[in-house]
């Protein structure tokens, strides 16, 4: 447990580096700001709540112990998504065990900084916000809500050992490959559940009614620990603690050794021939080498659902507020118009081969064309869906006139102004111009209530689609002249 080179601290600090490379900034202050500005708002909502409850006394109520119990719950479904991701990076993505394992060092050591490293890579966005928040409180008059501090780290610790756990089972029982898009499309999914649940108030006010209902509900003990514990009690702390440290140390020693045994298999595994059948023309090969390429990176599919999974409310307040083919008409426009500019994101601009393709003996603008159409198809068939569902023809009409449009607009902006990188940069949407992410959901806005007014017969829905149309002139008019 000392800092000298090859140390269990030494590799863990080595790990947390690693894990943080990819979101580093220039300077040291462009870390801190927004952190700092970040931890103001849950100190001072800590304040106001020590303020609120200073003359509260004794355990607390068995609806905040239900409510307490329930956001623990989902705080370790989230974070189990996240530590999924995060244990195949460091085990699978990465490549660097058969170098760690090979050094003078024992190899438990490696494994145990490894599968320390991803626990303190899941807690630490959510201590980031919780501590601030219990310290507050703490300071102005309840210590004992440091304990929801203390139980961010179970619940970090609780997750790594199931992540380990589930994520070995995969590897061994299904191989490396398909156990990864397993994980990231399963931890894609599992995030999106856990915020669509949080967001149900807003489009599903019943179910969020009933869901509260059972949080607020008594849980029976042992069940209650997780909330007793949050509160402050010690003996529930301490014994999920307990608890959480034997099933992590047990499922990170077996499952690393497991997952480190896993890929240095899949990196030496020959990959078996099989015939290979060629199509014939341009456009029908590029489509169908888009498509296998996207297929081929589940971590990128998981970002793209994602993504539409955050729009699903916004989609359920338009439909509830829109009527039914207005409605349908607007989300299915945003929809189309969101997943065709981040396909076009991948298959233009994430390119390993740009210098092969650009001294192919074909036009460059045949190869874009191929790409967008790629990028575009799958908007087609989400909006051709929509149509039907809206049952009125009027509204069926907008909706496929819209959303192709809005999928084409989208489509275009990314290949004129994206730019052309290796596709291991992609990971992070991040990566991609700040301004083309503005204006991709402003054109989107702008053809969705483009959309929903054409589709109720308002005369109104001129002013968005001049709108978009403004904004496609202006890009016209700034593209690069060679794209």
């Amino acid at each position: 447990m000392t800092l000298a080179p090859g140390g269990f601290v030494w590799l863990l600090r080595h790990e947390l580096r690693l894990a943080l490379r990819g979101t580093a900034t220039r300077s040291r202050w462009a870390r801190l700001v927004p952190i700092l500005l970040l931890a103001v708002i849950p100190a001072a909502g800590g304040i106001a709540a020590a303020f609120a409850l200073r003359d509260v006394v004794g355990d607390p109520s068995s609806e905040a112990l239900g409510l307490v119990g329930s956001a623990f719950a989902g705080l370790v479904l989230l974070m189990i998504s996240t530590a999924s991701i995060a244990v195949l990076r460091t085990f699978h993505d990465r490549h660097d065990l058969d170098l760690l394992l090979s050094a003078p060092l024992p190899p438990p050591r490696i494994l145990a900084a490894k599968a320390a490293g991803v626990t303190v890579a899941v807690a630490a966005p959510f201590a980031l916000f919780v501590a601030p928040l219990t310290v507050a409180a703490a300071v102005f008059g309840h210590p004992q809500w440091l304990g929801g501090l203390a139980m961010v780290a179970v619940a970090a610790t609780v997750a790594t050992a199931a992540a380990f756990a589930v994520t070995s089972t995969l590897f061994a029982t299904v191989g490396p490959r398909r156990a990864r898009v397993v994980v990231q499309l399963a931890a894609a999914v599992l995030g999106g559940t856990v915020f669509l649940l949080g967001q149900s108030a807003n489009f599903a006010p019943r179910l969020a009614h009933r869901l509260l209902r059972a949080a607020t509900g008594a849980w029976p003990p042992p069940l209650d620990w997780p909330a007793r514990a949050a509160f402050g009690a010690l003996l529930p702390l301490a014994a999920l603690a307990i608890l959480a440290a034997v099933s992590w140390w047990a499922a990170t020693r077996i499952g690393a050794r497991h997952l480190a045994a896993s890929a240095e298999t899949a990196d030496r595994r020959i990959a078996r021939s099989r015939p290979m059948r060629f199509g014939g023309g341009l456009a029908r090969v590029l489509i169908v080498k888009e498509f296998r390429l996207i297929a081929r990176d589940p971590e990128l599919i998981a970002q793209i659902a994602l993504r539409l999974i955050y729009v699903i409310p916004l989609a359920a307040l338009v439909l509830r507020g829109g009527g039914h083919g207005a409605g349908i008409a607007a989300s299915a426009t945003a929809f189309a118009g969101l997943l065709a500019s981040s396909l076009a994101w991948i298959a233009v601009c994430a390119e390993d081969a740009s210098d092969l393709l650009a001294s192919a003996p074909v036009a460059r603008v045949a190869i874009v064309r191929a790409k967008l159409a790629a990028a575009c198809l799958p908007s087609l068939v989400l909006v051709a869906i929509a149509a039907v569902a809206a049952r009125a023809p009027w509204a069926a009409a907008v909706t496929v006139a819209t959303g192709t449009v809005a999928a084409v607009t989208a489509a275009l902006l990314q290949a004129w102004f994206g730019k052309v990188r290796p596709r291991a940069v992609f990971r992070r949407r991040q990566s991609g111009s700040f301004v083309l992410g503005v204006g991709e959901v402003v054109l989107a806005a702008a053809w969705s209530g483009t959309a929903a007014l054409l589709a109720r017969g308002s005369p109104w829905a001129l002013a968005p689609a001049l709108f978009g149309t403004m904004i496609m002139a202006g890009a016209i008019e700034a593209r690069p002249r060679d794209g």
